[in-house]
């Protein structure tokens, strides 16, 4: 590594340390106020290879005892002076509180975060960073609190006896490091494809078009102008148009041009898609503990309100794994299966009975089953069989005032399917 001056508008800054090639991608490195960047020694070359490494000395970016938001703000600071847009941030034990601030306040410029040594007593909620935490994550020696700043992230455990993991356990480190940043996300790939016409992200929700004329636009801009253009795409492969349009969907939000694409193109001359990877990136994006909101959506949207799709994409997403659903099942199957019920509406009952019967075993799933069985009723191609859903709503643990309850009782014992066949009957129906 060599030391430089960090070329801040001033002349002055923080010391510094670089390796690997010029061009390679960015890689920033942060300590802990008590030690140096010559600490980041023993992984040096494997982090290296293929990136540009940069090693903020403590006193810069981690910036000792500054408050919190100061070394944020030190951070992003010394990520502008380097014209460094997007980079992966490894921070180690207290330095992991900079990269996580930056992470949560810019999400846009972190594509992946790794966090070594997690000391226990780092805020749950890291002060004075507004947005959301959304590059992959890594956290080595430490623990993701579902209730954290990271909910999703990947935990490795590296035995270390109490000494740094990157010292203790060099190779072990830098491997696994290395192959969680050679992921490239479906997001990220997005953003490059994005690029390619000029549009970058400057905000959480605002974007830059720099082609003439050159200006900025919302999410709504973007998924408009190009929302509809990524199976036309003759320089992607079929996988990776089906992961730029999730990328999409997961940069900018739920859009008819963008989830309405996947489905029109499965369906169309472009298809079918690859189901592996389409069905693969609607799981996990089911099963994470941050809502991808835009997922669910084009489930009930697209894929279950066309009859065509409604079977395979809810056995895809869930009813071929229902025999998994027993007490104990693991809770991001239990997010899954939660978020694909309370959108099932559309699914034909005969499709989605035993799913649902499955459901009903496991006790955190309950909620999701009643509404399940009254969205089948106010849907058309619901379908529900009246007896059947009464049998199971008297199979469910459920509050008697919940909302709904009591009259979706009342409209199945008299025999009717759904809503539009005889509206009057919910209607009349008692709500409590």
């Amino acid at each position: 590594m060599a030391d430089h001056l960090t070329p801040t508008p001033d002349g002055s800054g923080p010391t510094y340390r670089t390796a690997g090639p010029d061009d390679g991608a960015p890689l920033v490195l942060l300590t802990a106020p008590r030690d140096t960047a010559g600490d980041w020694a023993p992984v040096r070359e494997a982090l290296a290879r293929g990136r540009r490494i940069y090693a903020p000395d403590p006193g810069g970016p981690t910036g000792g005892d500054r408050p919190a938001p100061l070394m944020r703000d030190g951070l992003l600071d010394f990520l502008d002076a380097l014209g460094l847009d997007r980079v992966d941030l490894i921070g180690h034990s207290e330095g992991a509180l900079p990269a996580l601030l930056v992470a949560q306040a810019a999400p846009h410029r972190v594509v992946r975060l790794v966090l070594a040594d997690l000391p226990p007593a780092l805020p749950r909620e890291p002060p004075a960073a507004p947005g959301r935490i959304t590059a992959p994550t890594l956290v080595v020696n430490g623990a993701a609190d579902p209730a954290g700043p990271v909910p999703d992230a990947r935990v490795l455990t590296i035995p270390a006896d109490g000494r740094p993991v990157h010292e203790a356990a060099p190779a072990e480190f830098a491997r696994a490091v290395e192959a969680f940043l050679d992921e490239v996300p479906d997001s990220e790939l997005a953003r490059r494809w994005l690029a390619r016409s000029g549009i970058t992200q400057t905000g959480e929700s605002a974007w830059w078009d720099a082609d003439p004329p050159a200006g900025p636009l919302t999410a709504g801009d973007v998924s408009d102008t190009m929302g509809w253009l990524v199976f036309d795409d003759e320089d992607l492969d079929p996988a990776d148009r089906v992961r730029v349009a999730l990328g999409l969907m997961d940069l900018l939000g739920a859009h008819p041009l963008l989830a309405g694409q996947i489905h029109m193109a499965h369906l169309g001359p472009q298809g079918p898609l690859p189901l592996d990877v389409l069905w693969d990136g609607y799981r996990r994006r089911l099963e994470a503990v941050r809502d991808h909101e835009a997922c669910p959506s084009s489930l009930w949207l697209d894929w279950f309100e066309d009859p065509r799709t409604a079977a395979p994409a809810f056995a895809a997403v869930l009813g071929s794994d229902r025999h998994l659903l027993l007490p104990g099942v693991p809770e991001p199957l239990v997010r899954r299966a939660r978020r694909v019920l309370e959108h099932s509406g559309p699914v034909g009952w005969d499709v989605k009975a035993q799913t649902c019967r499955a459901a009903a075993r496991v006790p955190a799933l309950h909620h999701a089953v009643f509404r399940a069985v009254l969205r089948s009723y106010h849907d058309l191609y619901g379908d529900l069989d009246p007896g059947q859903g009464l049998a199971l709503l008297d199979g469910l643990d459920l509050p008697p005032d919940t909302e709904h309850l009591a009259a979706l009782r009342r409209v199945l014992a008299d025999g009717h399917r759904h809503h539009y066949a005889s509206p009057q009957a919910w209607d009349a129906a008692p709500d409590r």
